[in-house]
């Protein structure tokens, strides 16, 4: 029922990573979810090979710009969740994906140059905005974070929340469970998975659960 695009214009930022780890999350709990592999990389499609019949999580390929729209909202009839899964750049795919969106994540890492396209991406969800005249909430996640503090973080969670930009409170640490679920088919919500990563993927799952639910009692 609800469709959440996961883009940024900048590749490299853990969009994949995260688009898996929260299917198979809330997978886990009982949901009915798919993956829109709208990425011309396929990586989540390899990665639900791996994972092997256990893996609850739907993957839907062979997305085009002109079937963006139909095959997201068909997606979004059949599933209590669809994440949809962008390629990193400011394409008319990445805008028919956003218009159908009822959540846009937009994960982040603390570079300058990753923070730039952070405004950027939300420049996109803004124009679709104006151009549905309906608003389309977005959130920053900060990604691949490191283990400790640093004056380059301090500097980066600074600098978005002065741009007044909306950051989730769970920030994903740079951990090598993320790395490797991408060989083994493991997410952190496996049963054999890092509690650690676990941890920081279901803050972000439950904060989006919650922005999704306030939405829906809203309206």
């Amino acid at each position: 029922m609800a469709v959440i695009s996961v883009c940024n214009t900048k590749g490299g930022v853990g969009k994949t990573t995260l688009v898996i780890c929260l299917a198979d999350a809330f997978a886990r709990r009982g949901g009915r979810v798919a993956v829109v592999d709208a990425d011309p990389n396929g990586h989540v499609a390899t990665w639900r090979e791996r994972a092997g019949e256990a893996c609850g999580v739907d993957v839907i390929t062979g997305i085009t710009e002109k079937s963006t729209l139909d095959r997201v909202a068909e997606a979004a009839s059949q599933y209590g969740l669809v994440l949809v899964d962008l390629e990193g750049a400011a394409s008319q795919m990445v805008t028919y994906a956003i218009a159908e969106s009822d959540l846009v994540l937009i994960p982040s890492k603390i570079s300058g140059m990753d923070l730039q396209e952070v405004f950027r991406t939300y420049e996109v969800v803004q124009r679709a905005e104006r151009m549905l005249r309906r608003a389309i909430p977005a959130r920053i996640l900060l990604t691949q974070m490191p283990s400790l503090r640093s004056n380059v973080s301090q500097h980066a969670r600074q600098e978005i929340r002065g741009a007044d930009l909306p950051v989730l409170r769970t920030e994903i640490l740079q951990r090598a469970a993320y790395a490797s679920m991408h060989f083994t088919g493991l997410t952190p919500a496996h049963p054999d998975g890092d509690p650690k990563a676990l941890a920081e993927i279901t803050g972000v799952l439950d904060e989006v659960l919650e922005i999704l639910a306030a939405q829906v009692q809203a309206a």
